[in-house]
């Protein structure tokens, strides 16, 4: 089952272009003119960073893979072909959850991949970061699921999404600088998923395994609890 749904969203080529893609030129773009900016010659360090805002931020709109699948599935007329299946509907929420998870998971890889290869970027704690990453994918996935399970709408669960996203990032100080201070510096640690994301992985980059394991914390109790209310939402989701 998990197999079809990951072949359904891998199909989805314009999909894979916006979050693969867009993200490339925006890293290539901001890496240039903040090289031109700074006169700094060597970037492998500063495209790096702006290369993990980047993939944290299309993690969260990489959510579409959950909600587009889960609206396709229970509230439009595919739903009729669900009802033929022996299948409890629950299984088919995981099984879009999971997909998704791991096609997201593998664009993360794609444009980290890029940074380091096109860049000559190095990842300390490759695999603590990956895992960092992960679990902020797994994260995004469980909030779409919610999203979509308790709107009904794609469009709707979209536009929540979005703006989450886009006050989160200008909260935390990464699309511009914000002045700093004893505030602003907290909110780019902890205002959202998002910073905790960001925070913990450039603490495992940096060898800082306390800002690395708080954040990483805080994200791992956030996903038990989102996955918790997913189960219980999709137990209660009727074909």
């Amino acid at each position: 089952m998990v197999r079809f749904y990951g072949l359904r969203v891998l199909k989805d080529y314009l999909g894979h272009i916006i979050l693969i893609g867009l993200p490339v030129v925006l890293i290539t773009l901001m890496t240039a003119i903040n090289k031109e900016a700074t006169e700094i010659e060597d970037v492998k360090q500063m495209a790096l960073y702006i290369g993990i805002i980047y993939i944290i931020m299309f993690q969260g709109f990489g959510a579409a893979y959950t909600f587009e699948g889960i609206e396709h599935d229970f509230f439009k007329p595919f739903r009729n072909r669900l009802r033929a299946t022996p299948v409890h509907p629950m299984k088919f929420v995981l099984a879009n959850i999971f997909s998704s998870i791991s096609i997201s998971f593998l664009q993360s890889l794609v444009i980290l991949g890029y940074v380091v290869l096109f860049y000559g970027s190095v990842v300390n704690n490759i695999a603590l970061v990956l895992l960092t990453l992960l679990i902020g994918v797994i994260l995004a996935q469980f909030v779409a699921a919610i999203s979509i399970l308790s709107l009904k709408k794609a469009s709707k669960a979209q536009a929540v999404i979005t703006v989450y996203i886009i006050i989160a990032m200008i909260i935390a100080g990464f699309f511009f600088p914000l002045p700093e201070n004893d505030v602003t510096v907290f909110l780019s640690k902890f205002s959202s998923p998002l910073a905790w994301t960001h925070y913990a992985v450039h603490g495992f980059m940096n060898k800082a395994y306390d800002e690395a394991l708080l954040g990483l914390g805080l994200l791992s109790s956030l996903v038990m609890i989102c996955g918790l209310v997913v189960y219980r939402l999709s137990r209660r989701v009727a074909i």
